[in-house]
This record gives C-alpha cells, structure tokens and sequence, in this order.
C-alpha cells in the first residue's frame, strides 16, 4: 500500500486518484491519467474558440449588412425629386401629391 501526498489517506498501487482528497497519485501520473478538470478546461477553451471565429463571422456580416444599407440609402437621397409647381417643394421621386401643398405632381 501507498499513501496519498497530500492527505497521507492509504492507497492500493493501481489507484489513480485519492478517493478522499482527489490529488492524481503517483500511479496516475505514470499512467498519463489527466485530471477530470483537464477534460472541462479543453473542452471550455475549444468551445471559446469556436465562439470567437463564430463572433467574427458575425461581425463581417453584419459590417457588409450595415455598408449595403449605407449605400441603399445613400441611392435613395440623391434619387431624383420632383419639384411641385406650386410651392416649389422638393417631394421624393415615388410621390404623386406634394408634400408641402397638397398638389397633384405632374
């Protein structure tokens, strides 16, 4: 029998682990056993990255979203206008009464 470092808890040769403290034993160490917070570190820092290349994806595609709106309405600003003959009133090209006067654009 072995004891355990840290708690001095007596060990049978085969055990990888303490079953009172849960320090890796020497036996745990020479089988390569990684310890089960290991496992959860690995998979929190896989899914992390998969998150930052998934957060960029998003990021570009909402930049590329955001500059085709930017254009789209860039176009519609300088659309051609129509001028009302009555009041002089600038009124968006789709517009078939003046905004201003009410009048029926030609």
């Amino acid at each position: 029998m072995v004891s355990c470092s840290n708690c001095g808890q007596k060990l049978e040769e085969n055990f990888y682990f303490c079953p009172k403290c849960g320090v890796k034993t020497k036996a745990g160490t020479a089988a390569g056993v990684s310890e089960p917070w290991e496992d959860v570190r690995k998979a929190f820092l896989t899914a992390g990255e998969e998150m930052r290349k998934a957060f960029e994806k998003a990021g570009e595609e909402m930049r590329k979203a955001f500059e085709e709106a930017r254009r789209e309405s860039q176009v519609r600003r300088t659309a051609k206008r129509v001028v009302c003959s009555n009041c002089g009133a600038n009124n968006p090209s789709e517009a078939k009464f003046c905004h201003k006067c009410g009048r029926a654009l030609s």
